[in-house]
């Protein structure tokens, strides 16, 4: 048995297929579909690229793996054991095994969400939308706020900017502290809700029971890429005088500074409802540590009456991507680098 196969627990006579093997993980490919496949994958790109071929690649019923870089490894990559892996999600399969293959690889085993009822993407009108924030959010946000400043130093612009009044908010996409920091930085009302597939905080439950009695999500599926009771629930929520905030990019974005291509979502919410769209550019999110400066910049509202979805797309997309802080990696220590970075 090799190494890569007792990593994975691979039982002896499985038929094994490995896409992009590094040195010493090469194995005799065999003809047809394989028991098991796995797809080492250094970055989303070379997933995205590689993903059909996988799936391609597995009998029906068998075990799909992806390995990607380690942050032991010290690889920069925008993989991770919770962000990513898009391609396999739109595939309608999520990850439920989680191991390390060596110090430069780990590994995620993907399923199909029918085989996994507790992973079901909950309907997106589960919780109640509305202008007014809950009493949980409330005191949830009066404790994390002070908290979260003695850990970062926030650098805000344009506050003079934000809503009050219905509105869709937009932002680049680089981390969890994205959607941390537009809850702590906005104001609690009107109420923020954001637009999320809640797959990875549906894993930690204590997260999820929080995020069920605090409110102010509304869950996405991916696989099916929004649908009729998606935007009901989000037109009534700004019917209600509520915001919604989303990340157009669907996915964490490679590296600071580097946007992916906006989806039209957003722009379609924004018209439907007619109201305005606020931009806001992120910077200093994609790693996090102790004392680290996180840089917020928020746009000027861009006003939807009269525009088409189209221009209200090109435009948020725009504004966002002049917002873009600039960002260096600064020197010296970085306390707590890998823990903060993959605490969500």
């Amino acid at each position: 048995m090799s190494e890569l196969s007792r990593q994975l627990l691979i039982e002896n006579g499985r038929s094994v297929r490995v896409l992009n093997p590094p040195p010493g993980y090469a194995l005799p490919d065999g003809a047809g579909p394989a028991d098991v496949v796995v797809l080492f994958a250094a970055d989303r790109a070379q997933l995205e690229k590689d993903a059909p071929a996988a799936l391609g690649s597995l009998k029906p019923g068998g075990a799909l793996w992806l390995a990607y870089p380690s942050p032991a490894s010290g690889r920069q990559s925008d993989l991770s054991r919770r962000h990513g892996a898009g391609a396999f999600g739109r595939a309608g399969l999520t990850d439920t095994t989680a191991v390390s293959i060596d110090r430069d690889w780990d590994a995620l085993r993907f399923q199909p969400l029918a085989e996994v009822p507790s992973s079901a993407i909950p309907a997106a009108d589960m919780l109640p939308v509305g202008r007014h924030a809950t009493f949980v959010f409330r005191a949830v946000r009066f404790v994390a706020k002070p908290l979260f400043h003695l850990i970062f130093r926030f650098d805000v612009s344009g506050r003079e900017n934000m809503p009050d009044r219905a509105t869709v908010i937009v932002c680049n996409h680089l981390g969890w502290m994205d959607a941390m920091s537009l809850l702590l930085v906005f104001p609690a009302e009107p109420r923020i809700h954001l637009l999320a597939d809640p797959t990875s905080m549906m894993k930690n439950r204590p997260l999820w029971a929080l995020v069920r009695a605090a409110g102010g999500i509304v869950p996405v599926d991916r696989a099916q890429r929004g649908g009729p009771l998606l935007f009901r629930h989000v037109g009534r929520c700004l019917s209600l005088g509520g915001a919604v905030a989303l990340f157009p990019e669907g996915d964490f974005g490679p590296r600071e500074g580097v946007l992916l291509p906006f989806k039209k979502g957003f722009a379609h919410f924004a018209v439907e409802a007619g109201v305005p769209v606020i931009p806001v550019g992120l910077a200093g999110m994609k790693d996090l540590w102790m004392g680290k400066r996180l840089s917020m910049r928020i746009g000027a509202p861009i006003e939807t009456k009269g525009k088409t979805v189209d221009e209200v797309h090109r435009l948020g997309e725009q504004a966002v991507n002049e917002l873009l802080p600039p960002y260096a990696e600064p020197p010296g220590p970085k306390p707590l680098r890998r823990w903060l970075t993959g605490l969500f």
